[in-house]
């Protein structure tokens, strides 16, 4: 487990292996981390602020996640 802090929220977390940001994170302490709280909001802020979703820039996209 890691103890890292959320570039956007300022709190602090503990990820494991699970989070795909642990290799980021694990192999440089200093990268920045984004929750999923955080990242969630941003994703839907650009959706909005575009007017752009992804499922319809690639359709086959939505099968892989």
């Amino acid at each position: 487990m890691l103890k890292t802090n959320c570039f956007f929220c300022k709190q602090t977390f503990q990820i494991d292996r699970s989070d795909p940001q642990y290799i980021k994170i694990s192999k440089n302490p200093k990268a920045s981390y984004v929750c999923k709280t955080c990242n969630r909001t941003m994703q839907k802020d650009a959706q909005t602020s575009t007017g752009l979703n992804p499922d319809t820039i690639d359709r086959y996209d939505r099968f892989l996640r």
